[in-house]
C-alpha cells in the first residue's frame, strides 16, 4: 500500500513554495527605474509689515540692536542678541555670509520657518 499524503501538507508546501516565489520575484525580474524628479515653485516668504521694535536705552545700558540689524555687517554679540540665535547659530549666520533675502538665510542649517518668522521683522540685508 503506498501512503497517501495529508491535503494540509500538501497545502502547506504549495503555499511556501507561492510566498518564495513572491518574495524573490523583484529580485529576480527587476526593472530599472529612474527617480521621478519634481520641481515646485516655493511660495514667497511672507513677512510681517510689523516695524522693527525699539528697545529702551538707559544712562547705565546701551542696546546691542536698535531698530533692524544688518546681517550683513553685524558683530557675533549683535546676532546673539537677536531671538532663537545663540553662539553656534550666530558663527554659522557670519560664515553664511552675504545675504540678500530671508531666502538666503534659510539656507543656513539650524533657521528654521520659526526662526525666519521671528528675525524677519528684526532684521535687514
Amino acid at each position: 500500500m503506498t501512503a497517501r499524503p495529508d491535503p494540509w501538507t500538501a497545502l502547506l508546501a504549495a503555499g511556501t513554495l507561492l510566498v518564495g516565489g513572491l518574495s524573490l520575484q523583484p529580485t529576480l525580474f527587476a526593472a530599472p527605474q529612474a527617480p521621478a524628479v519634481t520641481r515646485a515653485a516655493l511660495p514667497p516668504v511672507q513677512v510681517a509689515a510689523d516695524p522693527a521694535p525699539v528697545y529702551p536705552t538707559t544712562a547705565s545700558v546701551t542696546p546691542l540692536i536698535s531698530g533692524r540689524l544688518n546681517l550683513n555687517t553685524a558683530s557675533r554679540e549683535q546676532l546673539e542678541a537677536l531671538p532663537k540665535v545663540g553662539p553656534a547659530l550666530a558663527e554659522k549666520i557670519i560664515a553664511g555670509r552675504p545675504y540678500r533675502s530671508l531666502a538666503d538665510l534659510d539656507r543656513v542649517k539650524g533657521v528654521g520657518p520659526g526662526t525666519l518668522n521671528v528675525l524677519g521683522p528684526l532684521v535687514t540685508f
